[in-house]
């Protein structure tokens, strides 16, 4: 991924990397090069939610993707401590918190089951 100074930044990259890893899919890459995606850590941000994310998104992609598990996405500083939900309102909570991929779940962020979707 490249440096990302924004929350916005963040996001193109984001969507970038999944498109990338869509592509590398849709060419029938190796399973070398599948994990090799996902087996490098990247760059620590700063902010533990969005750490926490990218080290869910690569266990999500490992584990969809039947790839080994990344070591690096299993450090503490790759977790939070206490939840995080991605719809702010009460009622979502509940929605959340059933729907809500196991790589999240594991790290304390509860998003929406499609919150890897790229069209």
């Amino acid at each position: 991924m490249r440096r990302a100074e924004t929350t916005g930044d963040i996001g193109y990259n984001l969507a970038d990397f999944l498109d990338h890893m869509n592509l590398l899919v849709q060419q029938r890459a190796t399973r070398r090069k599948l994990f090799g995606a996902v087996g490098h850590e990247p760059p620590r941000i700063g902010n533990a939610v969005q750490d926490a994310y990218l080290a869910a998104v690569a266990v999500h992609l490992a584990n969809t993707l039947h790839l080994p598990f990344p070591r690096w996405a299993d450090k503490k500083c790759r977790r939070l401590e206490r939840p995080w939900f991605a719809l702010p309102d009460t009622w979502a909570r509940a929605w959340l918190l059933r729907d809500s991929p196991a790589a999240f779940r594991e790290r304390n962020l509860f998003t929406t089951e499609d919150a890897l979707f790229r069209a």
